[in-house]
This record gives C-alpha cells, sequence and structure tokens, in this order.
C-alpha cells in the first residue's frame, strides 16, 4: 500500500515548473526529513549521563537546546536546496580572483556569498546597493589589503562613478530584480536594461563583467520577484561588451553554452535548446563580458558547431 509520504510526493508539481512548485517541493522536504524520536532522545540523555565524569559540562535541562533533524539529514543539505547560490558565488569569485583587480565593484550580489569568498581571497570590493547596509569597515575584514567599502546607489544610472572608469564590476541574481519594487527601489520596466547599459559605461576598454541572472526560452517578468531572459537578449543590450563565455546551473555543476575561443565565438546550439522554459521561474545564467568597444562579435553570424563541444 503506497505510504501517505510518497502519495503526497507523486501529487506534488515537478519543482522546476513554478516558483511555487519549488517552493511547495523544498517545504515537502523540509517537512517531511526524519528526525530524532523522543525515545532516541532520552537515550542519548541517559547515555551521556552515565558516561559523563566533567562537573562542568553535567547535562541541564535548563540549559537544553534540542535539534531533532540533524541527525538523519545528509551532509550539505543546505547546498541542495540552495545549490544556484552556491554555484554561482563560486562562479563568480573564480573569475574575479583570477583576473586580480586592483578594485572590483558589485552590485547587490549575496554578501554572505559572493562577497565573503572576495573577502576571504583578499579582494579589495566595492559593493552598491540601494539598500542601506551596517558598516563592514573593520580590522578583521581589512586584513591583508582587502576590505569592503560600501555605495549605497541607484545602479540604474551609477551616476557617482565615471565613464570608463573600472576594471572589473558583477551582479549576481541581481539585476531581475531592479525597477519592480520588491526591494524599495521605484518601478522602472526598463531598470534592468539601464543597469547594464550604465555598467557598460564604468568599464574600461578589456574590463570585466560577470552577470547572473534566471534564463529561459522567452522573456517575461514574473512580478514583483523578477524577469526571466533570453541569454541572447542580455547580449543584445550591451553593444561594446564581447561575451566571454555563457553557461547556465545544472545542479552543482554547469552547461558551457557560448564560449570565445581563438578569436571566435562558439556557441552550443543544443545547449541553448536545453535550457528549460518554466512558467515564473528559471534556471540561472552565468554571463562573462569583456569591454571590446565598436569590436564585438556578432552572435547572429558565430560558428555555431555542436561538435566543438565534444
Amino acid at each position: 500500500m503506497q505510504s501517505l509520504k510518497s502519495l503526497i510526493k507523486s501529487i506534488l508539481p515537478k519543482p522546476e515548473s513554478s516558483s511555487l512548485a519549488m517552493i511547495l517541493y523544498k517545504g515537502y522536504g523540509f517537512i517531511s526529513r526524519k528526525k530524532m524520536t523522543k525515545a532516541e532522545l532520552e537515550n542519548d540523555r541517559a547515555s551521556y549521563i552515565a558516561q559523563n565524569t566533567d562537573t562542568r559540562f553535567a547535562i541541564s535541562r535548563e540549559f537544553d537546546y534540542i535539534c531533532r533533524a540533524d541527525k538523519y539529514a545528509n551532509n550539505g543539505a543546505g547546498i541542495e536546496s540552495n545549490s544556484d547560490y552556491f554555484i554561482q558565488d563560486i562562479w563568480g569569485a573564480r573569475k574575479v580572483t583570477a583576473t586580480k583587480p586592483a578594485r572590483h565593484y558589485d552590485v547587490g550580489s549575496s554578501v554572505a556569498g559572493f562577497i565573503a569568498h572576495l573577502l576571504g581571497a583578499n579582494q579589495p570590493t566595492t559593493l552598491i546597493d540601494i539598500r542601506p547596509l551596517p558598516s563592514l569597515n573593520t580590522s578583521f575584514l581589512n586584513l591583508n589589503g582587502g576590505g569592503l567599502q560600501y555605495l549605497q546607489a541607484d545602479a540604474t544610472n551609477l551616476e557617482q562613478i565615471a565613464d570608463s572608469s573600472l576594471e572589473s564590476i558583477s551582479a549576481l541574481c541581481s539585476i531581475e530584480h531592479f525597477g519592480l519594487g520588491r526591494y524599495g527601489d521605484p518601478i522602472d520596466p526598463m531598470g534592468w536594461e539601464k543597469a547594464l547599459l550604465s555598467f557598460e559605461r564604468v568599464l574600461k576598454i578589456g574590463g570585466k563583467m560577470y552577470i547572473s541572472v534566471p534564463v529561459g526560452q522567452r522573456d517575461k517578468v514574473c512580478f514583483n520577484a523578477h524577469r526571466v531572459y533570453r541569454p541572447q537578449t542580455i547580449i543584445d543590450t550591451l553593444k561594446h561588451c564581447q561575451i566571454r563565455e555563457m553557461s547556465y546551473i545544472v545542479g552543482l555543476d554547469t552547461r558551457l553554452c557560448m564560449e570565445y575561443k581563438d578569436g571566435k565565438l562558439h556557441i552550443d546550439e543544443d545547449g541553448l535548446g536545453s535550457i528549460p522554459d518554466m512558467k515564473n521561474w528559471g534556471v540561472t545564467g552565468l554571463f562573462e563580458f569583456e569591454k571590446v568597444g565598436d569590436k564585438k562579435v556578432d552572435p547572429t553570424t558565430a560558428a555555431m558547431d555542436s561538435r566543438f563541444w565534444a
């Protein structure tokens, strides 16, 4: 006879079908996780009391802090439920630290993830966001020449930053939210495009831009959470930046779809065609650009040969 848990799982929509389905799927996983029973807990308590000879660490129920779910959870369970941020933050940090800019600028990415990776590598970084942030100017964070500066600003114009002045800029899972009001920013249907163009404006020739956004087979706004983009929409918006690499996240891995190599842009049509088309969600697309001025290679005339990826 089918168990209640398996019955519930069988009627849940596929997690990739929509954002609601993803929430339901993760919620079911959390609720259905096996947890320690009261009997197991009390057996452990009795065993500890019987074995303990150190009065400093004698058990008292006054200080109990009971955790029932960890015993049966997989190691890294948090990564499984948030794999996109885990992978994109590593991807972005690898890209930035490989080029070692004198100062990297970031717009709205995860402070606890991507920015923490950069600080751990002693990469001087300026974080730009429309929301206030408590001061991170501490001796520990500034150790060995790293440290974080903060600029509270509107990323759709970056008025405080001069043209062609930055070596490196990133925005990981942030521009898709711009202009939707979700984070207190003013409503602006073109906020995402204005931001990309402002990033392009402040980059030097040869400067690098790292972007991640939800991607799918069509452009759409999923109000008020985010937008989903065709990869070509992001590429076409940047008239003076060459796409160096485009991939998307699959679990704890990525699938490479575009790569600029040996003076040519190679495109895996099968890879692009495999990007799932969800109702109001998207897989995370990863884009690396280099500002080249008017020397951009047009993707529509690039080498589209799946054999390149063999």
